[in-house]
């Protein structure tokens, strides 16, 4: 920026707001009040506390010197896209002036077209284009301002520095960036859809609604076949045993008196003892699988369908048939 010419400028603010002020003395102007101290910070290159003040000011009263003043700030603040709007908007300005307002300008209009060419070159820019599937209906943000859909595509003037670019589709996940621009930097940025989140998971310990689906025979079941099988079969091992063991006792009467038998007598005696042991085990070994069987369907939880099992029961014995058999009987529901 040209120096002389900014000092140049001030000095006639700062003359023009001397006049203004020595003829409002008995009642402080606070557009005045703001627009003094923000020149003030200017001065002393506090551009940080005197744009906001000097933007203040132009809110309270608008006019044209104070709005040039403000362009020139944000300049030497660094904004420089800010600065070029601000420049633009008093070029725009100037034309509806009166010959006599223009005047009391002073080369202001030139300057501000000057400092606008420079600031052109100067001020970053950003172009941001849309994702082919992107709806009509998405929405662009650029540091949280809308964008008009004409702006989509064209070079957006910007400060120096990081900015925050966001995509939505109405009732959509927002798909938000950060891009950093340098003094001069010209990027265009191709914006993406965000791909929206899956459900979350139901909450544990909360039981689904409807009753639970059948698993078959898994688990607790295969626990009661496996038992039930197993007490089945050593059920009609003791059955079948017991039953061989009654046949020898028949030899044995008739082979033996008392403690004394012959050898046939003694072969039949032996072998109804190991009969008859090992058809005590395998009842042993069938009452207690059939028992556990049983045991684990009468505590299954009961299931809620109009079809399921309302009990189950299991029995076994062994029935004697004739003089020297014997049979087994099995009996339950399931």
């Amino acid at each position: 920026m040209n120096t002389a010419r900014f000092a140049l400028s001030a000095a006639c603010l700062s003359s023009a707001l001397a006049a203004a002020s020595a003829a409002s003395a008995a009642a402080p102007d606070p557009a005045q009040a703001a627009f003094d101290q923000g020149v003030a910070h200017m001065e002393a290159g506090r551009f940080d506390e005197g744009c906001p003040a000097i933007e203040a000011s132009q809110k309270l009263d608008p006019r044209p010197g104070t709005l040039f003043t403000l362009a020139e700030c944000e300049a030497l603040r660094g904004r420089l896209a800010t600065a070029l709007a601000r420049f633009d908007e008093y070029l725009a300005l100037y034309p509806t002036l009166t010959p006599k307002q223009q005047q009391n300008q002073g080369d202001r209009e030139k300057i501000a077209r000057e400092q606008r060419e420079t600031l052109a070159r100067d001020a970053p820019a950003i172009s941001l284009s849309l994702p082919p599937d992107a709806p009509p209906a998405a929405v662009v943000k650029l540091d949280g301002q809308v964008l008009a859909p004409t702006a989509i595509g064209t070079l957006i003037p910007v400060d120096p520095g990081a900015h925050s670019i966001a995509l939505q589709v109405p009732g959509g996940p927002v798909s938000e960036r950060i891009e950093r621009l340098g003094k001069g930097e010209k990027k265009h940025v191709a914006l993406t859809l965000a791909v929206p989140r899956p459900p979350p998971p139901p909450p544990s310990g909360r039981a689904h609604a409807g009753p639970a689906p059948d698993t078959g025979a898994g688990g607790r079941r295969v626990a009661v076949y496996l038992a039930g099988g197993l007490g089945l079969v050593g059920l009609a091992v003791g059955g079948v045993t017991g039953a061989l063991a009654m046949e020898r006792k028949g030899v044995v009467d008739e082979n033996c008196a008392g403690t004394a038998c012959n050898h046939e007598g003694k072969t039949a005696a032996d072998a109804m003892k190991a009969l008859g042991l090992a058809s005590t085990i395998a009842f042993g070994v069938g009452v207690a699988g059939v028992g556990g069987a049983a045991v684990l369907l009468l505590t299954e939880p009961k299931a809620t369908s109009a079809g399921a099992s309302s009990g189950a029961w299991v029995a076994a014995g062994v029935a004697p048939v004739g003089s020297g058999g014997a049979a087994l009987d099995v009996r339950g529901a399931w």
